[in-house]
């Protein structure tokens, strides 16, 4: 059988700026206007699969890739301009799509194409009633004036979704620290920060923030960081919000749903916000008692440490308490922990693990001058059948780039005529940039991170979908985590910590002792992390179905609720809630509950090894090949051969 010829993307578009923005977002329009006029020229009669949805599916794809392009450069180019061009063009586009996308006429095609009640099966059959549920969600039943209301609330929502994005990735604050003021941190840590005089800058950047809130010794300094931290995109953002969140819930009613959430969950595997409901008050239920032993342990170590009997615990002192507990009770030390893991070790036995266990090869590209010097590009070919994809490492922070870790998407992967478009995906994350001087040391948590975001690129460029529509990780939201959430467990694996491990100094691995220990403390605060993620499932689920007048008091309110807590006085923590303003926007649950089938998945995996090949290659095939191109309950039953349960789930979170 001749192999499909897989079509590799160019690069030409990394040296895009405003003038090129504009050119193909007119072209865009152009082109889209064209593709909608050809398919409802054609007469009912003549309709058919091919010329009707599959027509109307493909007529997007070159237009997602440049758009994917634009929105990648918005969040990564090192040059500010590029980066409000590409913010500026992004939100008059959605506007002018939204004109051309709501347009009665295409649905009335794919009505005329239904009424010849072809028999469709497998991806066909899924596409077709996809795109027919997407056009009956799009309001065309609906009167002219509440569609024309629709269409004004959508447009809307783009701009305000930029405006959050760009509030949020320009808020550059920081605290001034001593020497002294960093005592607790390893030598590792003050190396990446820029001084202002005597005193070091510590950023609200992640890598900066969050091993700082964990090993200070100095409660005031850690007070100021998280202080700042949780006003992250200010009261602008808020305003933002509270103007989403309106919108949403009038788009929903106008749709004839009661919330936004019930319309958001209709496409997803939990059908519905009852549902969701349950599986949060279930796991709020199983993890209350060992949550209310953890806050008693912190309060009593708060007292301790400060010989304070009435010493309040904060916010502030969670992370840092958490780890000179675990630092005592398992004698694990995380800032010994990360001398075993310098980062361009752990990148390269991270990527060899992936070959091996999905059969793949990546071989490192320096034909092609990206964005920036330190942008890494790969090619990923099949161990025995040639090139698939391709994917870009984008690794380290700078001013203006998107500041979590993220796997974004530029090239679905899609057949096109006799030749399969190859996917391109680029992972941006923001760990510390090593350097002689510095092999930048990550804990063990930032491995377990570049685990995760590794394993959405593979669930990208692997996938062997037809249409871009079910492609890659174009699956329900509540299961797009799961393929990455797996492959966290590779790090707490005993053979695979000593792959991964290699001490910046002696290049030992982890000693068998502390690695038995790290795995014998994996569940130490494991139900308080869960608790922690029930506060943002519960702020985003009771936003979009009971509503609020005052989102900031609600956060403090469940934070309290749930942790046990109070928050910062002043904080805006959900300005910062990237999640929430779009994409997960009645979907954060999802975390929890697509660990649920993440968690089953690698039952197997545990059973059968870690590394075993003809697992990894039967999960290539039936899930991260597929995306979702069957149903994906399906998918996770034919990789388990049985039907799925929360048994391992579970035990995971130790409930």
């Amino acid at each position: 059988m001749k192999r499909t010829r897989y079509e590799k993307a160019d690069f030409k578009w990394v040296k895009w700026g405003g003038a090129d923005f504009k050119r193909i977002t007119a072209d865009i329009v152009r082109r889209k206007r064209v593709a909608y006029a050809a398919i409802r020229a054609i007469p009912a009669a003549e309709r058919t699969f091919e010329n009707t949805v599959y027509a109307l599916e493909a007529s997007g794809d070159r237009a997602s890739d440049e758009l994917n392009r634009i929105s990648l450069l918005k969040e990564v180019s090192p040059d500010p301009k590029v980066r409000a061009a590409a913010s500026g063009v992004l939100e008059s586009l959605q506007k002018r799509l939204v004109e051309i996308e709501f347009d009665p006429r295409m649905y009335a095609a794919m009505k005329e194409y239904a009424k010849k009640k072809e028999k469709l099966k497998g991806p066909e059959k899924l596409l077709f009633e996809d795109l027919m549920k997407g056009y009956a969600r799009m309001g065309f039943d609906l009167p002219k004036a509440k569609l024309a209301k629709l269409k004004a609330n959508i447009k809307m929502l783009g701009k305000l979704s930029l405006a959050f994005d760009r509030n949020l990735n320009e808020h550059l604050d920081h605290i001034l620290v001593t020497e002294a003021e960093l005592d607790g941190l390893p030598e590792s840590y003050r190396a990446n920060l820029a001084k202002v005089g005597e005193k070091y800058k510590v950023t609200l950047a992640y890598p900066d923030v969050y091993p700082f809130l964990a090993g200070a010794h100095d409660e005031e300094r850690r007070r100021e960081l998280l202080e700042k931290f949780v006003r992250r995109g200010g009261t602008k953002n808020v305003a933002l919000l509270k103007k989403m969140f309106r919108v949403r819930a009038e788009n929903a009613k106008l749709l004839g749903y009661k919330t936004h959430a019930d319309y958001q969950v209709e496409l997803r595997m939990a059908k519905s916000a009852a549902n969701i409901w349950r599986f949060i008050h279930d796991l709020e239920r199983r993890t209350k008692k060992q949550a209310a032993k953890d806050l008693m342990m912190l309060k009593a170590d708060k007292r301790r440490r400060t010989g304070n009997n009435k010493a309040v615990l904060g916010a502030h002192d969670i992370g840092y308490l958490f780890k000179q507990i675990r630092k005592e009770k398992f004698d694990i030390d995380s800032d010994i922990v990360k001398e075993y893991f310098p980062f361009e070790h752990v990148k390269q036995a991270t990527l060899d693990a992936y070959q091996k266990l999905l059969g793949v090869v990546f071989k490192r590209r320096t034909d092609v001058k990206l964005w920036h010097p330190d942008v890494q590009l790969y090619d990923v070919y099949d161990a025995r059948d040639g090139y698939l994809s391709t994917f870009i490492l984008d690794l380290y922070p700078r001013e203006g780039k998107y500041g979590h870790a993220a796997a974004f998407e530029v090239t679905f992967g899609r057949q096109e005529g006799k030749k399969y478009q190859a996917p391109l995906a680029a992972m941006v994350t923001n760990f510390p940039k090593p350097s002689a001087a510095n092999p930048s040391l990550m804990s063990h948590g930032e491995v377990e991170t570049f685990f995760h975001e590794f394993g959405h690129i593979m669930h990208f460029t692997l996938t062997k979908a037809r249409y871009s529509a079910q492609s890659g990780f174009n699956v329900a939201m509540d299961f797009v985590e799961a393929p990455s959430q797996m492959l966290e467990n590779w790090v707490w694996d005993a053979g695979m910590l000593t792959r991964l491990s290699k001490h910046y100094k002696t290049g030992r691995p982890l000693p068998k002792d502390l690695i038995k220990r790290m795995i014998d403390a994996r569940l130490f605060g494991e139900a308080w992390s869960v608790r922690s993620q029930l506060v943002l499932a519960s702020l985003d689920l009771t936003i979009h179905t009971k509503g609020t007048n005052d989102p900031v008091a609600l956060y403090a309110e469940l934070d309290k609720k749930l942790m046990g807590i109070t928050p910062p006085a002043r904080q805006l923590w959900i300005a910062g809630f990237g999640h929430i303003a779009h994409g997960y926007d009645a979907g954060y649950y999802g975390y929890l509950w697509s660990k649920v089938y993440a968690e089953d998945m690698f039952s197997r995996f545990a059973k059968e090894g870690v590394l075993n090949p003809k697992t990894g290659g039967d999960y290539r095939r039936w899930i991260l090949e597929k995306g979702s191109s069957e149903e994906e309950m399906d998918l996770v039953r034919g990789f388990l051969g049985r039907k799925p349960n929360n048994k391992a789930f579970l035990k995971s979170i130790g409930a």
